[in-house]
């Protein structure tokens, strides 16, 4: 449903870095790296059935 987010965080990041915010490009990153392991814990238990 939301998955578009990490991809707009991921390109945020990017425009970031593109700009010499090197720092603030980071933080996206581990933004973005978040979002993804949070739905992959909830989609890989309660959507596929998977224990982890």
């Amino acid at each position: 449903m939301y998955m578009f987010l990490p991809f707009l965080t991921a390109f945020i990041g990017l425009v970031l870095v593109w700009f010499e915010k090197r720092l603030a490009g980071l933080v996206m990153l581990a933004i973005t790296l978040g979002i993804l392991m949070f739905w992959f814990r909830i989609h890989a238990t309660d959507h596929l059935n998977i224990s982890l």
